[in-house]
């Protein structure tokens, strides 16, 4: 999405955008981000002396894969937008790509762990079942692999007293 700020030229004039743009998917951490529809921009752009500050917000929805179960999940998103770009790093002012921005801000909000709910049960250790859908006969013993040395530490007491 690229804006015309030429028409902002004195200090202290503004423009407002209110549009329902689309937000091509990318990727973070070799996990893509799918942005399935139209998000809902509202953004005030300021002219300072030395740069143009954008508030506002974004909202919308993201595809995300879970990090528990793998699978798909739709993740309602409202970001707060706060930048400000350097006029002197613009290179023009007729043609400001907005998408970079909103990336990053998009990035910023999403959450650290990806969780389709928050009682998701992900996936078996053993078998690779989804024990959201079912649950498998697996034995699953849950021992800290750090603690794991402990396990018989009673054991070893009781043959040596």
């Amino acid at each position: 999405m690229n804006i015309d700020l030429s028409n902002l030229k004195e200090p202290g004039s503004s423009k407002s955008i209110q549009e329902r743009i689309k937000i091509p998917a990318f990727e973070f951490q070799k996990q893509e981000i799918e942005t399935p529809y139209l998000f809902d921009l509202d953004l005030n752009i300021i002219n300072t002396s030395d740069s143009f500050v954008l508030t506002g917000q974004l909202s919308g929805v993201l595809s995300l894969v879970c990090n528990r179960c793998l699978e798909k999940f739709e993740y309602e998103l409202q970001v707060e937008i706060e930048e400000e770009l350097l006029k002197e790093e613009v290179e023009s002012i007729e043609r400001i790509n907005l998408i970079g921005i909103l990336q990053e801000n998009i990035l910023l909000a999403l959450p650290i762990k990806n969780l389709c709910s928050e009682n998701c049960k992900g996936l078996c250790t053993v078998c690779g079942q989804n024990l959201n859908e079912e649950e498998c006969n697996c034995e699953r013993e849950t021992i800290d692999p750090r603690l794991a040395i402990l396990k018989d530490f009673y054991k070893k007491a009781d043959h040596e007293g």
